[in-house]
């Protein structure tokens, strides 16, 4: 099964934000073939300069969101043409554009998305948390 982890995901299951996952969230999580999208990143990058998240890295570690992701084992999902037009053309359920953009890379690479959010359900891709 191929995986990738939405911003929630990375954030929960790190302890940087109080909530918790299911173990079968956790065992996705510690799998060690978890990609994560470039739009993650920036999402996460993105919260972390406006002042709405500390950076999820653990305390010593200096380097940048990137470098900790390959640290731990993450694998980069590119972004293609394909699917940032298949993103556009999904019905309406879901308004946030990131989270449409991993909605189509999960449905054109048949992927499940470990996420908390029940509306990526409605577009028949595969969830776990």
């Amino acid at each position: 099964m191929s995986l990738l982890a939405d911003a929630c995901a990375l954030i929960v299951f790190h302890g940087y934000d109080g909530q918790t996952m299911s173990n079968a969230g956790k065992a996705a999580m510690s799998a060690g073939d978890v990609f994560v999208c470039p739009i993650t990143v920036w999402e996460i990058t993105r919260k972390i300069a406006l002042g709405k998240l500390a950076r999820p890295a653990p305390p010593g570690f200096n380097g940048s969101l990137s470098e900790w992701l390959r640290h731990v084992g993450y694998r980069i999902l590119p972004m293609t043409w394909d699917s940032c037009e298949h993103a556009n053309n999904l019905p309406a359920h879901h308004k946030d554009p990131l989270d449409r953009m991993l909605i189509a890379l999960a449905l054109d690479r048949s992927m499940t998305i470990i996420t908390d959010d029940s509306v990526f359900e409605h577009y028949g891709v595969a969830t776990i948390w």
